[in-house]
C-alpha cells in the first residue's frame, strides 16, 4: 500500500514537472469590435520554473498562430487582429508540440469577441480598385507591372537617383510602404 502511494505521488510529480509552463490568461484589448477594426489578442503562459513549452492561439474563425515560449521568444504573446465578417468569435489558447517544443500544460483558455456591423467611417480606407493604375505614382515614376487586384499592393519606378515624391503613398489594409532609391523603386506591399 505504502509503495502504491509512493508511486501514485511520483508520479504526480512528474507530471507537474513535465509541464513546468502552464497556459495563462488570454485577454482581448476589447470584447465588442466592428468588422475591420484591430483587437489586440495577449496569450500568456504562466512559467513556473524554465521556459520551454509550445502553444496554440486559434481565432475563431478556423485560421491559428503557433507559437513557442522559451529564452529567446519572452512571453506574453502580443497579436493585433481584425475580423472581416460580423458574428461571435470564440478566441483560444491551448498547449501544442511547436518546433520541438512540448505543450504547455493546463487547461485551454479562452475569450469572447464580438464582431458587429461595419467598420467606423473615419477607419474605412479607399479601396484600392477604386484609384487608377496612373494615380498611384507620382510624376516621373511609372507603375511598374500591375497593382494586385486583390491586394493593392504596387511598385513605382523611375531612373536610380531620382527623387522620391514629398507626399508617400498611404497603404491600405495590411500592406507597408516602402522604398529604394538605388533600384529606382517605392510603393505599397505585403
Amino acid at each position: 500500500m505504502n509503495f502504491r502511494t509512493t508511486l501514485i505521488g511520483a508520479g504526480l510529480l512528474l507530471a507537474g514537472v513535465a509541464h513546468a509552463q502552464l497556459l495563462g490568461a488570454i485577454t482581448a484589448s476589447s470584447t465588442n469590435v466592428k468588422v475591420g477594426e484591430p483587437v489586440t489578442i495577449t496569450a500568456n503562459i504562466d512559467v513556473v520554473s524554465g521556459n520551454y513549452c509550445g502553444f496554440v492561439v486559434g481565432f475563431g474563425d478556423g485560421t491559428f498562430k503557433d507559437a513557442v515560449s522559451d529564452v529567446n521568444t519572452p512571453v506574453p504573446l502580443v497579436i493585433t487582429r481584425t475580423f472581416d465578417k460580423p458574428g461571435s468569435y470564440h478566441v483560444t489558447l491551448g498547449g501544442k508540440n511547436v518546433q520541438n517544443h512540448p505543450n504547455c500544460g493546463g487547461p485551454e483558455r479562452a475569450v469572447d469577441i464580438s464582431v458587429t456591423g461595419a467598420p467606423k467611417a473615419a477607419a474605412a480606407a479607399p479601396a484600392p480598385a477604386a484609384a487608377k493604375p496612373g494615380d498611384v505614382c507620382e510624376k516621373p515614376w511609372t507603375l511598374s507591372g500591375k497593382r494586385n487586384a486583390k491586394t493593392g499592393a504596387f511598385t513605382c519606378a523611375a531612373k536610380p537617383g531620382t527623387a522620391l515624391p514629398a507626399a508617400k503613398p498611404a497603404c491600405s489594409g495590411d500592406l507597408s510602404y516602402f522604398e529604394n532609391t538605388k533600384k529606382g523603386q517605392y510603393g505599397c506591399k505585403p
